[in-house]
Formats: structure tokens, sequence, C-alpha cells
């Protein structure tokens, strides 16, 4: 009969929550409200849970039954009944149950998961993207809708996690952890929309990114419980863990069983029941009265305001501005959320900067690097992002004297410039920078661009980039200055400067054809470089010319000195061998055989010199005579017998 209750109750449950459900996503949407919508993805996912713990709740219900049915067989027919020691498959309805929790609860839990993480994505997508205004009207009455929500799954939910701690119910504990962390839900839902009636429209944004994280971290649980089931040993006999059964939850639905845990830990570290002791007793009942002393005094400490030195304040109560300023020293105010002071440092030189923004102003510069090329990029805001660093667009000087056939279109009457402009600026009237404009330090901005843009339309790029930059400074000082004190701000502004005033470092790139484009800088570059390439292609002419002549001079010079010098030896050795072959008929006149004999032998001389010479006595006689000269002759060489001439 309980367990009949029970599953009563399950189903009972998962309709009451199929209905709350539905109805906090139609007031989600009325109110525009992601809180209320964070909640339907929570209920709807416990709404799936308990309809299929329903289904195994009844499951085992039939195996009860079908138990029942045949010990009372058995006992009828004094164990000769035809089902006695009947096989397995006799036993469908225990078979089910068994057959359920092996194939089906792991495809549930599967189907869990992917409903969760299309929860995630949609809250996600809600929560990043546009805010959508709700329904002022409904307001008040979906706030008294989420509070009757709350009371109904508190109440249900926590009779239902009473009876799921009995034996045999477990099953109904899925169902009561997800409508006790609903009534939560709706609590946060009441508190968020009631802020947003109010005015304060951050609280449903940061509740709704606490629900997203809960959801996220159950999936998380979800899907490593899913992977831990697969590996678990199955032992016959023993109840298998709900792997859908969320431990999170639990413990945000019922925080209580935390306590349960600490003082487990506590009495297994200490080695006694320290649970049991009467301090440990008289805090776990007053722990929730601890908690609301600490609550209200956290409370009334936002009571307390110092406003430091460089400060001014106002005082806003119930979204109305209270008159006066505050200024420095400590101030007695009514608590938060009733009461809201706004600082603001208007003894304090405050600054923005428009043009190009220098994301890197706070790293230390390298060592050394003291010049700043147009080429190389510095303060140019994104370097990773090239579409942030936008240029400004400057007056082109054209020269009137120019009456060249092209000079009418190639002419073109403003230039790009990318320049750096900080403005400071500092508030003199509090009240104004507060009550004239919603965001007066945006519309100053604005108002400053604004001017800085006419200005520079108008100035000439040279002009501005050399002499002129001084006064720039001060007329567009004066013009900011103007508009301000014009719209009433209650700023006035200090100083502005014109600082990196260069034309677009572009960066190169390939283009179709293999063409290559860059930015101004890069093509001024490419001039300077090709004008000093010109430059020192004269140098190298002037210098080859220079050194060409000389050259060819002492070439010929040294032509001549040669031929000089050969014609004096040729002349002289003329002369010498004429003197010679005088002196060489003298002497062949004297002695014709020694002179045929001596010549004959001083030409042998001449021609062998360097070559191995053999000496050979008259053929009659065979005698080899061996002359010892400089080389060893071979002894093979000794034995060659010559022939005699005939």
């Amino acid at each position: 009969m309980e367990q009949q209750n029970s599953k009563n109750l399950g189903l009972i449950n998962s309709l009451v929550l199929l209905v709350v459900t539905i109805g906090t996503l139609i007031l989600a949407q009325k109110t525009g409200s992601t809180v209320g919508l964070a909640g339907a993805v929570l209920l709807g996912i416990g709404t799936l849970i308990g309809f299929f713990s329903f289904i195994q709740s009844h499951l085992i219900d039939r195996e009860q039954a079908e138990k029942l049915e045949m010990q009372e067989l058995d006992r009828t027919r004094d164990n000769e009944s035809l089902f006695a020691g009947a096989a397995e498959d006799a036993y469908t309805a225990r078979n089910a149950p068994r057959q359920f929790v092996k194939w089906v609860v792991p495809g549930f839990t599967v189907l869990v998961l992917l409903c969760q993480a299309i929860g995630l994505w949609s809250l996600y997508g809600e929560l990043t993207g546009n805010p959508k205004g709700g329904d002022e009207g409904v307001m008040v009455l979906s706030i008294m809708f989420f509070a009757l929500f709350m009371i109904i799954l508190f109440m249900m939910g926590k009779y239902s996690a009473g009876l799921a701690r009995m034996d045999g119910q477990e099953l109904l504990r899925p169902v009561a952890n997800y409508m006790l962390l609903g009534s939560v839900v709706c609590t946060a839902a009441v508190a968020s929309l009631t802020a947003s009636h109010l005015g304060y429209k951050g609280w449903d944004n940061s509740i709704s990114w606490i629900l997203f994280t809960v959801v996220a971290i159950a999936a998380a649980e979800n899907l490593i419980t899913l992977i831990l089931e697969i590996y678990r040993p199955r032992v016959d006999g023993k109840k298998a863990l709900l792997i859908y059964d969320s431990r999170l939850i639990g413990l945000l639905g019922q925080p209580g069983g935390l306590i349960s845990t600490a003082a487990q830990a506590l009495d297994y570290q200490f080695g006694f029941k320290v649970s049991e002791t009467w301090f440990y007793r008289y805090i776990e009942q007053k722990l929730a009265l601890i908690l609301a002393i600490q609550f209200v005094v956290l409370f009334f400490s936002s009571s307390f305001v110092v406003i430091h030195s460089n400060e001014q304040a106002l005082l806003e109560r119930f979204g109305n501005k209270q008159e006066g300023v505050l200024t420095a020293g400590f101030k007695f105010k009514l608590p938060w959320p009733i009461d809201k002071v706004y600082r603001f440092k208007t003894d304090e030189i405050q600054s923005f900067t428009l043009g190009v923004v220098d994301d890197k102003h706070d790293e230390a510069k390298p060592e050394g690097e003291k010049v700043l090329l147009w080429t190389t990029p510095h303060n140019h805001g994104s370097l990773t992002d090239p579409t942030q660093n936008f240029n400004m667009i400057v007056a082109s000087k054209v020269d009137s004297n120019d009456t060249g056939a092209g000079s009418a279109t190639e002419a073109v009457p403003m230039n790009l410039l990318t320049v750096s402009i900080p403005v400071h600026y500092r508030i003199n009237d509090l009240e104004a920078w507060i009550s004239n404009n919603a965001n007066a330090g945006s519309l100053l901005q604005k108002l400053a661009m604004r001017e800085v843009t006419q200005y520079l339309i108008g100035a000439d790029i040279d002009k501005l980039m050399g002499p002129d930059r001084a006064s720039a400074q001060e007329t567009l000082k004066q013009h900011i200055d103007t508009q301000a004190k014009k719209h009433n701000l209650g700023a006035e502004v200090i100083f502005v400067g014109l600082q990196d005033i260069h034309p677009p470092v572009g960066k190169a790139d390939e283009k179709a054809g293999g063409d290559k484009a860059g930015g101004v800088a890069e093509k001024y570059e490419e001039v300077i470089v090709a004008q000093m390439n010109a430059e020192s292609n004269h140098l190298a002419a002037l210098q080859y010319s220079a050194g060409k002549v000389p050259q060819a001079e002492a070439a010929a010079a040294e032509i001549l000195a040669k031929a000089r010098i050969e014609s004096t030896n040729k002349v002289a050795i003329a002369e010498a061998e004429a003197k010679r072959f005088a002196n060489q008929i003298a002497a062949f006149q004297s002695a014709p055989s020694v002179y045929k004999t001596r010549m004959k032998l001083e030409t042998f001389q001449e021609a062998t010199v360097g070559s191995r010479k053999y000496i050979l006595s008259d053929p009659a006689n065979r005698d080899v005579i061996n002359l010892e000269l400089q080389d060893k002759l071979r002894t093979d060489l000794l034995n060659v017998t010559v022939d005699q001439d005939n």
C-alpha cells in the first residue's frame, strides 16, 4: 500500500511540476525575466525526471505484485505448482526492471544531458543577447504567481523529501529535490522581479548567471556519473544507484544534508561523536539565528559611508536624488538598497583619448628605444586588430602654381592622419554632471570628437604636423570647453594634446597579381628610398668616371714603357749576337774541327739536360761500362745485348 501511495504521489508531483513549468515559462515571456526562463529550464528537467521515476516505480510495483502472487501460488499448492522452481523467463515482471535499469535508465540520462545542453544554449543566448523588455502591467501579478508556486513546491517537495527517506521510497527523492530547488528558484524570481519593478535591472542578470552555473555544473555531474556507470561492477541483489539523480540538486534543495555530512566528517576526523556534544548541538540549533544576525549586521553596515578627500558624492533614496552634495568625511545613510551613494572624483583630473587609443600604455618601453618611425607601430592601439585604429581626415593644400595637365584630376584635397588626442578634464559642478545628462562622460567624449573632426577637416596636414601643432591644441581646448559649458555638463576642459601625429601605418599585403599595397608611411618610405638610390647611383657614376681616366692613362704609360724596354732588349740582343757571330767565324777559321765538335757537344748538352745517358763501347767489344752518375741504374738494364751493325 505504501508503494502504491508513493507511486501516486510521484505522479502528482510530476503533474504539479509540469503545470508550474508551463506557468513559469509563460510568466518569463510576459515579463522578459531570464530568471524565470532559467527556472523553467530547471523545472522542465525535473518534470521529465518525475515522469520517468513514475514509470520506474510502476515497474517495481509490478515486480512486487508478481512476487506476492507466485508466493501465494506456491503456498496454496504445497510447492507443487506448475510455476514452482520455474525458470527466470517465467518472471516477466521481475526481469523488466532489471532490463529497464540496464538499458533504459542510461538512455534517459543521455536525454536529460541533452535537455540540459539545450537549456544552457538557450540561456546563454538570452544572457548575452539584447535584453527584452517586459510588460510592466503584469509585473505585480507575476510576482504573486511566483510566490504561489514557491509555496506549493516547497510544501509538496518537503513532504516528498521526508517520505523519500523511508525504505523503498527512494524514487521520490529526485523529483522532491527538484521541487525544493524550484521553490528556491521561484523565490529568486520574486526577488528579481521586485528589484526590476523598483528600477534595479541588474538583479535579473546576476541571478540568471548563478542559475546558469548551477545547470552547467549539474550537466557536468550528469556526464561524469554516466561515464562512471559504464565501469560500475554489477552485483546481483544490490540496488543500483539512480544515475539521473543529481547530488548537486539535492544539496541545493536540501542544504541540511550538508550539515549531516559535515557532522560525519568531524566524527571521523576526531575519533569520537563530535556531533553529539552540546556545543555542536547548540550550533546546529542556532545556526539559522547566527546567519540571520550576520545578515542583519551586514545589512546595517551598508549605512556607513566613507567619502575620501578627493571625492564628492550624491545621495539617492528609492531612486530619487536628494538635495545637496556630500563632501569628504564619514557619513551615515539608510541601509542599501533604500539609500545609494554615488562617488565621483571631483578633485582629480580625468581623461579620455580620441583617435588612436594605446592598449599598452602601462607596459614598460624597452631600454634605449628613442627614435619612433612612421613605419613602426607605436602607440597604435590594438596591434592584433588594425581595424580598431581609425584615421582622421585632414585637409591637403593644393598648389595653385601647379598647372600641369593632370593636376586638376590627380590632386587629392584631403589626407588621412593617424593621431592620438588625450583630453583632460575636471568635474567642477557635480549636480550638473549628474542631473543634466544621462551619461555626461559619454556626451563630453562625443562633443570632443565632433569638434576635433570639424577642426582637422579644415587644417593643413603639413602645418598640423609641424609649426601649428601648439596652436591647434589650444584651439581644440577652447572649442571643446565651449561645448561643455554650452551643454551645461559641469566639467572644465584642462588640456587637449596632439601626439603621435603621422600618416597611417599600413600593413603591406599581397593582392591578386602580386602587387603590394601599404599605408602612406610605406609609400613615403618608398619615395625616400628611391631618391637615395638615385643619389647613390649618381655618385657611383661620378666615382666610375673619375677612376677610369687615370686608370686608362696609367695603362697606356705602362704599355709604352714595356714597349720601350722590349725594343731596347731586342736591339741589345741583336748587337750581341752580331758580335758573337763575328767571334764564331774567327774561331771556326782557326780550328774548324774543334769548333764543330765543341758546338755539337754544347748543343747535345743543352738538348739533353735532365735526361739519363748511357755510354756504349765499340760494337766489337761486348763490355758494358756502368757509370754511376747520380741515379742507380737498374740491374736488368745491364744485361741488354747490343747487336753489331752489319
